[in-house]
């Protein structure tokens, strides 16, 4: 029966669904509600929640103090604890100086690059290094710190090559910009080369329609989708699109068979690109070959050579004429070894003198860019990449048809059409996605609580009205991300406080109070080296992995992490650190980093027994608390009231003054003042947003 069910749905939804689904209609804007208790609303958002509570019998909580209030302010703008605990507040004022910081961009370009699926390497058969995927992510927090226009944002990232630009680098931008489309893990070892493009466009599609729609489009590959209006001619109108586009992820490991369908070129930037791309481009191109040509007779002596001492062991048991014939045999192998021996060294110094002579070489960012020649993509029954339908020209989502938008150019790929058509004002979902994921971000639960599915099987809106009314406000606002995070947490529905004062609506749908909140992997981390005073604030000169690790042999041929987590160690912010598909930092792995194989709307939380023995017994974490310790006790300040002030924006208690008086005893060491202070960096109240 459970087998039977989404058959049983596929074929019912159509017939009861002559009623166009709540998501795929225009957005809205309700009047603002007429609530009972007057007084409590300070922002317009604030009518839509208290008339929910009002309906639900529900009173809001009390507002949270002031200290827990900027502490949570804090984190959910630029993921950092206060650096100080405030007097009498002025939030406004507060709230303009976090959206001014640069740390609001290392904050919430995170969040993107959670759904844009960024990654280091490439992660899969081959772990290649992605050398330049750094530039993407700086774009996303310049975007961010900037403020741009989230429709924008999103059209840069679509098809920032086809679009204007005014200077070098504003043209540089828009490049570094597609690096979206590039970013996704590629099984490199795929021997077919249509097989290759096609999983590379269906991970596109999926990244696309998931990030910005909150739509699994990918779903109708092989069948038209099961539940949503999406048919299989759909996905392939976007397939056209794609197949008309050329990821540029770089150089790589072509393959056993060395076929050539798996490496591109890269953007070029910067003023002399022209001029010497195409120098560098064939010096990679000569490197690739000649390196591959290494590997080739490394693994043929290997072959030969490991099979000489079995061979050896055998001939001690023979006599005669079988010993003979076994032993020139073996002569022969010996001999073919050294020929392999001469030849891999005169590969190897080969490739030693060119890696030495290689060329001024342009700035390089991933990307795409549009292929020679367009073409619409044929219909792959069941996915099948030979059994081939119909042809369906370049296209969308029918089910969202906007008049304004053109159909795809004859003379290009359809991207820059596919973006205006995403960011069109008569989307219905773009907007909607955005503010409920920024709803999500700064209450812990989203207003529809599968961020990533506005579809037949997704969760309706807690408050339809209040989606609505924000995805309407934040187009006429000028999709600002800033003004709609701004209008959000100066509501008193935000700073309510967590405490729970009856036992209705366990999972406070109806926003009565606010959720608990754990803060993520990153946040933690770099909470803790803010407290004890190591965390370097400034954006790294170099990339991580340049300063780590230049570009060798290893990363290209063979299937071994060319890194391991304890090789990850840095002092700046955690969104600066490598995200290497298959080697994340342990605290990320432990504290639910958001897997970059694919996009994520929504972290999983967690609390587990390997987070606290984590906090307890890893190596940094008790050297952190050392420096912390240090930090407290040197300087005028009563040690105790400064370390709670850190860690918590607040002073002890009386209870806890006396209790760490008795642990710490008359004469306090350096020892026990680290003990005390690394409970502090393990404790609830560290990692939670109350």
């Amino acid at each position: 029966m459970r087998c039977l069910l989404p058959c049983l749905m596929w074929i019912v939804l159509p017939a009861v669904g002559a009623e166009v689904h709540w998501s795929l209609l225009p957005p809205k804007k309700a009047a603002v509600p007429v609530v009972k208790a007057k007084d409590w609303p300070l922002r317009e958002l604030d009518h839509f929640v208290l008339a929910k509570m009002e309906q639900q019998k529900l009173t809001p909580s009390a507002d949270v103090d002031t200290g827990s209030l900027v502490r949570r302010l804090s984190f959910d703008l630029i993921g950092l604890p206060p650096a100080e605990v405030p007097g009498a507040a002025d939030l406004p004022q507060i709230v303009d100086a976090l959206l001014k910081s640069p740390h609001f961009g290392e904050r919430w370009g995170r969040h993107w690059l959670d759904l844009a699926r960024y990654a280091d390497s490439n992660g899969r058969d081959r772990n290649v290094i992605f050398h330049h995927a750094w530039r993407y992510r700086d774009y996303v927090i310049a975007s961010f710190n900037n403020d741009k226009p989230y429709d924008k944002f999103i059209r840069e990232q679509i098809a920032g090559d086809l679009m204007p630009a005014e200077n070098l680098t504003r043209r540089d931008e828009l490049l570094t910009a597609t690096g979206f489309l590039a970013l996704g893990a590629k099984a490199l070892e795929e021997q077919k080369p249509e097989i290759y493009r096609m999983d590379v466009i269906d991970e596109q599609i999926e990244t696309i329609s998931r990030s910005v729609l909150g739509l699994s489009v990918a779903c109708a590959r092989c069948h038209d989708h099961k539940f949503d209006p999406i048919p299989t001619a759909d996905y392939y109108a976007l397939a056209g699109i794609l197949r008309s586009t050329q990821p540029l992820h770089g150089y790589g490991p072509r393959g056993i068979k060395a076929t050539a369908f798996h490496h591109t070129e890269w953007h070029a930037l910067g003023a002399d690109a022209e001029k010497l791309a195409p120098a560098a481009l064939a010096y990679f191109e000569k490197l690739d070959a000649d390196m591959l040509a290494m590997h080739e007779a490394r693994s043929a002596r290997y072959s030969v050579s490991k099979r000489i001492p079995e061979k050896k062991r055998l001939l001690a048991t023979l006599k005669g004429e079988e010993k003979d014939k076994l032993a020139a045999e073996i002569a022969e192998m010996e001999a073919k070894v050294a020929d392999w021996n001469v030849k891999v060294a005169a590969l190897e110094k080969g490739v030693e003198e060119l890696k030495d002579a290689a060329p001024p070489q342009p700035a390089w960012a991933m990307g795409a860019r549009d292929r020679d020649k367009p073409e619409d993509s044929r219909i792959h029954i069941r996915g099948e990449t030979t059994n081939l339908g119909g042809t369906v020209p370049r296209g969308f989502l029918r089910v969202i048809s906007i008049k304004d938008v053109p159909a795809p150019s004859a003379k290009q790929s359809g991207r820059l059409e596919l973006a205006q058509w995403l960011t069109h004002r008569d989307n219905p979902l773009t907007a909607r996605v955005m503010v409920n994921r920024v709803w999500q971000k700064l209450f812990g639960r989203a207003l529809v609580t599968t961020p990533d599915d506005f579809g037949i099987t997704g969760a309706r809106p807690s408050h339809p009205e209040l989606l609505d009314f924000l995805a309407v406000r934040f187009m006429e606002e000028g999709w600002s991300v800033k003004w709609l995070i701004k209008e959000i947490v100066l509501s008193r529905a935000y700073r309510q406080s967590s405490a729970r004062t009856h036992d209705a609506d366990p999972d406070n749908v109806w926003l009565s109070r606010m959720t608990p909140r754990l803060i993520e992997a990153e946040a933690l981390r770099d909470a803790v080296l803010a407290v004890s005073g190591q965390l370097d604030p400034y954006p790294p000169q170099k990339p991580f992995l340049d300063r780590y690790h230049p570009q060798r042999d290893a990363e290209l041929f063979t299937f071994k992490p060319f890194m391991t987590t304890a090789d990850i160690v840095d002092d700046h912010r955690s969104v600066y650190l490598p995200v290497v598909r298959g080697t994340l930092p342990e605290i990320f792995t432990l504290f639910n980093f958001a897997p970059p194989e694919r996009p994520v709307a929504q972290r999983e939380e967690s609390t587990l027994p390997a987070q606290a023995l984590h906090l307890m017994n890893n190596p940094w974490i008790i050297e952190q608390a050392g420096h912390l310790a240090r930090r407290v006790t040197v300087g005028g300040t009563d040690p105790l009231t400064r370390l709670y002030e850190l860690a918590f924006a607040r002073k002890p208690t009386e209870i806890e003054i006396n209790r760490a008086t008795a642990f710490l005893g008359p004469n306090a060491s350096e020892e026990r003042w680290t003990s005390l202070c690394q409970t502090v960096l393990a404790s609830a109240e560290f990692r939670v947003l109350r």
